[in-house]
């Protein structure tokens, strides 16, 4: 399994995990979509290009070694991204065209009213099941602190070796 790793500044510590800030900007930078992908722009408009995680202690660096300022390497197994993008466009977009099949019948203005409502409303449960859980959704892996991110790309080839 592999792991995808980004750096980041520590602004909060709780007990068994901290609060890291990411420049999202940053990976967008990398990526080799980042022409045609809007995450971009809209982690842009919406909050300039800042984005804050909550990541549990790992096996390398617990929470309890971190002080605010630090930057540290944090990691998400690979398989996390294709779940959790499973989850956030095919679920509003399977209700959707659910509820589109299922007005279909009233004529085709029906299925496409029914298909914006479905996919609208999908987005909307996802909204509050997140919200209701507290921000996180059980059985995806939360990010983990990987080590510190002392500027050395050295010790990021030690981490991924590691696991």
């Amino acid at each position: 399994m592999g792991w995808l790793m980004e750096t980041g500044r520590v602004v909060a510590i709780e007990s068994d995990a901290v609060w890291i800030e990411a420049d999202r900007s940053s990976a967008c930078g990398r990526c080799a979509a980042r022409a045609g992908c809007g995450q971009g722009a809209l982690a842009g408009l919406l909050q300039q290009g800042k984005g804050r995680v909550r990541a549990l202690s790992g096996d390398d660096l617990s929470a309890a070694q971190c002080d605010v300022g630090d930057q540290v390497w944090i990691r998400v197994p690979e398989s996390a991204l294709l779940t959790g993008t499973l989850l956030i466009y095919g679920f509003p977009l399977g209700l959707g065209i659910l509820v589109s099949i299922i007005l279909s019948a009233q004529g085709d203005l029906w299925a496409a009213a029914g298909f914006c409502l479905g996919t609208l409303s999908g987005f909307a449960i996802l909204h509050r099941a997140v919200a209701w859980l507290g921000g996180a959704v059980p059985g995806f892996a939360e990010p983990q602190l990987a080590g510190r991110a002392n500027g050395a790309t050295a010790q990021l080839d030690d981490i991924v070796a590691r696991h």
